[in-house]
Parts: C-alpha cells; structure tokens; sequence
C-alpha cells in the first residue's frame, strides 16, 4: 500500500459519504462498495473524489436507473405463466371488393385495345369445417427462459454501471 492513498473502505470508515443518486437503483451503494472497497481514490484530496463521484452519479445514475425499471416492468406476466388455446369452429373471410386488371397483347396496332378493369362483388369465404386455433399467454419453460434473460441483461446493466465509476480510483498502468 503506498504512504499518500487511500481505500474506498479507509475512506468511508472515515465518515466519507456516497452520492445520493445511489439510492436510485435498489442495494446498488452495496454493490458499489463491496465492487470498489479495495481500490484507491484517484484523486489528492477526499473532497475532489467525492465530486468526481458525484458528478458520475449525477450523469449515469437516473439514465440506468430508468433502463433497469422498463426491463422489471417486462417481468409482469411472468410470475404466473400460463398458455391458453383457444379453437374457433368457424372461420370466414371477408375480401372486400375486388377488382382485376386484364391486358390483351394485340397481334397489330390497329386491334389494341385499352387494359380492361373488372369489378366484382365482395368475396366471401366460410368453410364451417376449418378450425382456427390461436394461443396466448407462456409456458412455465417459455416464462423461465425470458425472465433468465431479462435477469442477464439487468446483470449487465449494473456491471457497466460499475465500470462507469472505474475513473475514479487509481489505475495501473
């Protein structure tokens, strides 16, 4: 340990504080300190490390904060899974209008005659044999697999998260 430095830990134990905006994000001021309590300041007074970190904090905490809070609201309808089948015994059709366009290709030019549109009544398809099955919500499998996602890509939010605040303690180089 070099004479003139001191550890994240040796400065909070010494009254030094953390920025507010760590409060944003649940059990993240844990995490920074357990992440950082071995690494040195980087800076020559207490004072101007605190800034720094504030000023990080300031700039980075509310915009995680914010992609952490969309990806636990994507975890609604996760917590009971459930896929349901619905089958509907008739299925009809309704095209609308139709209109075609047919072209003659004339022998000569003094035969041409102008491309022909065609209207026709609205076709209408009903077969009463088919069956439409749609289905909706998840499986227990499918809501555990999304979740384990959702999971990783929190996880991987507050690790960038923490090396954002890597330039404000000693590096080695």
């Amino acid at each position: 340990m070099a004479k003139y430095t001191m550890l994240l830990a040796e400065y909070l134990e010494r009254g030094g504080t953390l920025p507010a905006s760590f409060s944003l994000i649940t059990g993240f001021e844990d995490l920074f300190k357990k992440h950082y309590c071995d690494k040195e300041l980087g800076f020559e007074t207490e004072l101007l490390f605190f800034m720094k970190l504030d000023e990080l904090a300031d700039i980075y905490m509310e915009l995680y904060a914010d992609k952490i809070s969309r990806l636990a609201s994507a975890w609604t309808g996760y917590d009971s899974p459930a896929k349901v089948r619905y089958t509907t015994e008739d299925r009809t059709f309704n095209a609308g209008k139709q209109k075609a366009k047919s072209t003659e290709l004339p022998f000569d030019s003094e035969n041409a005659e102008a491309s022909l549109i065609n209207e026709t009544d609205a076709y209408k398809n009903e077969d009463s044999n088919a069956r439409m099955e749609r289905e909706t919500g998840k499986t227990i499998d499918e809501a555990q697999r999304a979740i384990e996602f959702l999971n990783n890509k929190v996880h991987s939010l507050l690790v960038d998260l923490l090396n954002v605040f890597r330039t404000c303690f000693m590096q080695v180089y």
